[in-house]
């Protein structure tokens, strides 16, 4: 139809190939018309990617031709035509990665699509409580990400507070963060509220509260619970926040939107898990 961009995608032998097929499946303006995998040329994407469905009739080709937008995974070493048109590179440290700021809070300018999912989680996690001062600076704050995550974490968080690595497993970053005095869990809903208010992709829930997961989907999820002391002298109080967040549909989802926003037209435009 007039008006809709013709996207091919290299690497299509990746899971965010999949992903990248599922969010826009119903975009009015982008048409996936070529996967390019030279190892699997011939083959229909839902036989590359067996999770698909309604993509029998989009074969794989071995090499990459011309396209109004070219979507470059993960594991693409090949090259890219003259006429390969708008650039989406979603490899690890690619320029030129899709950001999409209404995923992080103002201020926050990293470029957000090359960040770890569990990294990315932990920041959006952190960074209302700390822009918020709610946060006591006379503690350390404790994630279960590891020393290279931290450090990839820091720029990204406002002011100068100590992270320490805590002991933790699973997908989800856990978080033992120590309020000021006096503060509770209602002030570091509030500021969660007041920073996300207008982000439908960041879902925050009390302890109590049912999680909806974030499994195939782009969503943070950040439960919030209080954290007993083992010294209960000690007056400033602890929160427990877990940040989970999917990384794969999130990438995919965070490119489609960078491309929307891109082109001027709404962030989750043809957005459709």
């Amino acid at each position: 139809m007039p008006g809709t961009l013709a996207v091919q995608v290299l690497g299509a032998a990746h899971p965010l190939a999949a992903e990248w097929l599922r969010w826009t499946a119903w975009h009015p303006h982008l048409r996936t018309a070529r996967l390019v995998a030279a190892e699997h040329a011939g083959v229909s994407a839902e036989d590359l990617h067996p999770g698909l469905f309604g993509f029998r009739g989009l074969g794989v080709s071995a090499a990459a031709s011309a396209a109004d937008v070219t979507v470059v995974l993960p594991g693409w070493t090949g090259e890219l035509p003259a006429d390969a048109g708008q650039r989406l590179d979603l490899r690890p440290g690619a320029a030129g990665q899709p950001a999409l700021p209404e995923l992080h809070p103002p201020g926050m300018g990293a470029d957000l699509a090359g960040v770890p999912a569990r990294v990315l989680a932990a920041a959006l996690a952190l960074e209302p409580l700390l822009r918020g001062r709610v946060v006591s600076p006379r503690e350390s704050i404790g994630l279960t990400l590891g020393a290279a995550e931290l450090d990839t974490l820091r720029p990204l968080l406002t002011g100068h507070f100590r992270l320490e690595e805590i002991p933790g497993a699973g997908p989800d970053v856990q978080a033992r963060i120590p309020l000021f005095e006096g503060y509770s869990e209602h002030d570091a809903l509030a500021a969660y509220r007041d920073e996300y208010r207008s982000q439908p992709w960041i879902r925050i829930r009390r302890e109590a509260e049912p999680a909806l997961g974030v499994s195939g989907s782009p969503t943070c999820e950040l439960q919030l619970r209080i954290l007993e002391r083992e010294d209960p002298e000690i007056p400033i109080p602890l929160l427990g926040v877990t940040a989970g967040l999917d990384a794969g549909p999130a990438q995919a989802a965070r490119a489609v939107a960078a491309l929307n926003l891109s082109h001027g037209w709404p962030a989750l435009l043809g957005l459709v898990p």
